[in-house]
């Protein structure tokens, strides 16, 4: 449910300068573009500069540079980061996920469960025997919490997520729809023509503050645990192999794909569709564009980028058949450096 509030109530609790009428009542919020009357916007992206004549809504938060931007009918908050602010103005008007502590009728639990104070447990979850389930945790309908569990405090299991056997999920954690924590990483070994199941026996460990995506995976470890340190955002659809450790307020895009054992840095931001192959090491502060190949590890921190430039399909063919010819290109060269020293008597081939 939405929370009517007036600028001046939204200003006295986040700060921020008003430059027009702070008795406004925001009673929603809206895209710069389409936002009306009664909504707040944010401007911070100067992409967007087009449709700012255009703006219809009542308040803008806006940058102390771009405040002149905007008309003078409409009524600005002038804050040094809008789009920081209006996240805070969303948990405001929207409020945070709220439980109703309380145990649904349809729900299985098992022997030894712990229960704290102001759990809410949704229709027909199933927790398992000997979870710890900690104060102020939300578990929605269908969500499944499987042996020996551990959920710290405020975290928010939604409707159809499996935490399966002796994972443990930190304080303030999000476990999305359809996410599955603790699955059994991709371990065989090859006997003859055949592929023999390596049991995993380790764990997932979620440090506090994490949010995991709808539909993504995270396979527990096959002998140590797989690691997700705090505050990392995963976005839907990735799967984190077995063994990885994930570093301290990292950033994965959707449908990201990492394989088993590998160590990303604190700080990272990897785009989406990006891949990972096995037991690699990347540093801290690195960036990953989108639909990049890791094949090596990363040592020093920076942007890193290995897509195949976007062009028009018969102009990305006669490339991709220039690029197959490098090596024989590269011999050429060299072999025509060399008979330009003989000739002239200079190194050419120095660079």
């Amino acid at each position: 449910m939405v929370k009517n509030l007036t600028v001046q109530e939204i200003v006295d609790q986040l700060g921020g300068t008003i430059v027009g009428d702070s008795s406004i009542i925001l009673m929603s919020v809206g895209t710069l573009r389409n936002a009306g009357k009664g909504q707040i916007t944010f401007y911070s992206d100067k992409s967007l500069s087009r449709y700012i004549s255009q703006v219809e809504a009542s308040v803008v938060v806006v940058s102390a540079d771009d405040c002149d931007n905007f008309s003078g009918t409409i009524t600005k908050i002038i804050v040094e980061k809008p789009y920081l602010y209006f996240a805070q103005v969303l948990d405001l008007m929207f409020g945070s996920e709220e439980g109703n502590a309380d145990i649904s009728s349809s729900a299985y639990l098992g022997a030894n469960v712990s229960l704290a104070d102001e759990v809410t447990v949704g229709p027909h979850v199933i927790i398992e025997d000997g979870a710890e389930i900690s104060e102020g945790v939300i578990l929605k309908a269908r969500s499944y919490i499987g042996k020996k569990v551990k959920l710290g405090r405020n975290a928010v299991v939604h409707p159809g997520a499996s935490i399966l056997d002796d994972c443990e999920i930190g304080e303030d954690c999000v476990i999305h729809s359809g996410a599955v924590i603790g699955g059994d990483g991709f371990g065989y070994v090859q006997e003859e023509a055949k592929w023999i199941k390596v049991k995993q026996v380790g764990r997932v460990i979620i440090s506090n503050g994490t949010e995991v995506g709808c539909n993504t995976t995270i396979d527990r470890g096959s002998i140590d645990d797989t690691i997700i340190g705090c505050g990392v955002k995963i976005d839907n659809q990735v799967q984190i192999g077995h063994n990885c450790n994930i570093g301290n307020h990292t950033i994965i895009s959707g449908c990201v794909g990492i394989a088993g054992s590998v160590e990303i840095g604190q700080n990272c931001r990897v785009g989406g569709a990006a891949m990972f192959t096995g037991h690699l090491k990347v540093c801290d502060n690195v960036d990953i564009s989108a639909g990049s190949l890791v094949s090596k590890n990363i040592l020093e921190a920076g942007r890193y980028t290995s897509v195949y430039p976007l062009s028009e399909h018969a102009a990305w063919k006669k490339n991709a058949a220039a690029v197959r010819k490098l090596t024989e290109l590269v011999k050429r060269v060299k072999d025509l450096e060399n008979i330009v020293s003989i000739t002239t008597e200079k190194n050419v081939t120095k660079r």
